[in-house]
């Protein structure tokens, strides 16, 4: 577990997909959390500042963290996916340009 403290900066806006590097290129991952049980939940970022990053993008999950996929992946959400993976969470650059945030968000 990672014993970071963050000074939350915006309130949290669910998110929907997250740029990754995967196998060389920059793609759009779809990202859910991970509940208890291996349910999926919904994803959620937040400007935060960290003493290591500065200011920066949070994005988080349920109690098991947030989990993506390759966006070739159409499968359903499984902890077994070899298409998908987890994190306990992400630290993205604070301009937002690898956020898409869910409609309405």
């Amino acid at each position: 577990m990672d014993d970071r403290v963050f000074m939350e900066r915006t309130e949290a806006r669910s998110v929907a997909q997250v740029l990754r590097k995967r196998q060389g290129k920059e793609v759009w991952c779809p990202v859910i959390a991970m509940e208890a049980g291996g349910r999926p939940g919904v994803a959620w970022a937040r400007k935060v500042e960290d003493s290591g990053e500065g200011m920066c993008w949070l994005v988080y999950g349920g109690l098991w963290g947030i989990r993506l996929k390759d966006p070739e992946c159409s499968d359903d959400w499984s902890l077994e996916d070899p298409h998908q993976w987890g994190e306990g969470f992400l630290l993205l650059p604070s301009d937002g340009t690898d956020l898409r945030f869910m409609q309405g968000a």
